[in-house]
């Protein structure tokens, strides 16, 4: 044998052929390639391998044929054969012994143990030459030499048994695999479904919401009236179920802005609006809008941004409703007489925003709970506001489809900080 092995592939796809060539070629071999039987032949005539590796089913001479023919012909015998198999029937085995294959290799393969296998094939020729007439066979698998005594009969018993295992454990995971796929199909249609459902109720909650929208502002507003109209002519108490009145229509319509706003979120109709905005600025005017609601409870509120920050692609309104949401809490959940403050500075590509409140902090155990629609958590508000649960919802969407990041970070007994990320363009 040469130094460099020369290996025949019989192959009648190019893409085939042309893998097959790919991995022998980076292993060291020297390749020629045929496209059927009748060519594999003429090749041979022109030219002998070391060894030939022949798919089975080809138009004109199958991989069978060709087999018989080469260990038909004196001149041939000797050549090994390695015939490609999908490994789908038992009798491909019996085909290949009667027509005097030396090896199979089952499709598809690796890379690795195709190499493995002609490694063998040749180690064994070698060995071959050597042996002495004893009845005993030395061969070479997976790198370690055997000696077998068995017959030939013991030696193809096993070798169909092994194959006819192999052949059933193939099915077995045939038949799991089309179980899987039966099991994802399945899957995806109650997916489907799923998704249907969600979005019934997606617009049947935006209808609802809408629906009861303009009646309670209607409440608002006419008891907000009868409010400033009796402040100097009815009781206290009178009036203090005229503010009862006005909170919790206000609390109900703002629940329903935000169910809104969510069922928009949900139906994937969250559109954005990107104009340059002085992100700097719009933090300022919402600080200052906030300030009257926090003079109430006596908390000071600060802003300490870094210098020189750019303009950045936003949608207006959304960034407004995010800050509002969270200085509004801060303030919701400080103590009287104590501070708020936001702080802006860059970090690496990223600009992050951080408002602090001085609060109780939030027990760690129901930290993954803060961005869920209607969080149940043991934080109350200092002085008794009201909050609906899907603020925090809403800033993380928004948040996201503006490519940032927000999180919060809290200690007992010292407060919270929420941060928000935004790239830097």
């Amino acid at each position: 044998m040469t130094a460099r092995p020369n290996i025949l592939i019989v192959e009648d796809s190019p893409t085939q052929t042309k893998l097959l060539r790919l991995i022998l070629e980076e292993n060291g071999y020297h390749v020629e390639a045929a496209e059927d039987g009748k060519n594999a032949l003429e090749c041979v005539r022109t030219r002998q391998p070391d060894l030939i590796i022949t798919d089975i089913v080809m138009p004109e001479m199958d991989g069978f044929a060709l087999c018989k023919a080469l260990k038909s012909d004196p001149r041939t015998k000797s050549i090994p054969v390695m015939l490609l198999t999908s490994l789908s029937d038992p009798e491909d085995v019996i085909k290949g012994l009667q027509a005097g294959a030396d090896n199979f290799l089952t499709k598809p393969y690796e890379d690795t143990f195709l190499v493995s296998c002609i490694q063998n094939i040749f180690a064994n020729l070698e060995m071959r030459k050597k042996r002495s007439t004893s009845s005993e066979i030395e061969i070479m698998f997976a790198g370690q030499k055997y000696h077998i005594n068995s017959d030939r009969m013991q030696i193809i018993d096993l070798l169909l048994s092994t194959y006819e295992n192999a052949v059933q454990k193939n099915n077995e995971l045939h038949k799991a695999h089309n179980d899987l796929m039966e099991a994802h199909r399945q899957l995806e249609q109650k997916n489907y479904e799923l998704e249907k459902v969600n979005r019934e109720k997606t617009h049947f909650l935006s209808v609802a919401a809408h629906d009861l929208r303009n009646p309670l502002t209607i409440i608002y507003t006419t008891a907000d009236l009868i409010t400033e109209e009796l402040k100097e002519k009815t009781s206290a108490e009178t009036i203090e179920f005229l503010e009862m009145i006005k909170q919790s229509s206000k609390f109900m319509r703002d629940l329903i802005e935000e169910l809104l706003d969510v069922s928009v979120i949900d139906s994937g109709k969250l559109s954005i609006n990107l104009e340059l905005v002085d992100l700097m600025e719009l933090i300022r005017n919402n600080v200052s809008l906030n300030r009257v609601i926090a003079g109430r409870k006596q908390i000071t509120v600060e802003f300490n941004p870094q210098k020189d920050l750019p303009l950045f692609p936003l949608d207006r309104k959304k960034i407004e409703q995010v800050f509002n949401n969270l200085i509004s809490n801060a303030i919701k959940y400080s103590y009287p007489k104590s501070r708020v403050s936001i702080d802006a500075k860059r970090e690496k590509d990223n600009l992050v925003i951080a408002v602090h409140d001085t609060g109780q902090g939030i027990p760690p155990a129901e930290m993954d709970k803060l961005f869920k629609p209607f969080p149940r958590l043991s934080v109350k508000t200092t002085s008794g506001e009201s909050s609906t649960g899907l603020g925090l919802v809403i800033v993380r969407k928004i948040v996201e489809a503006h490519n940032g990041k927000v999180w919060a970070e809290s200690r007992l007994n010292i407060g919270t900080t929420f941060k928000i990320s935004l790239p830097i363009p």
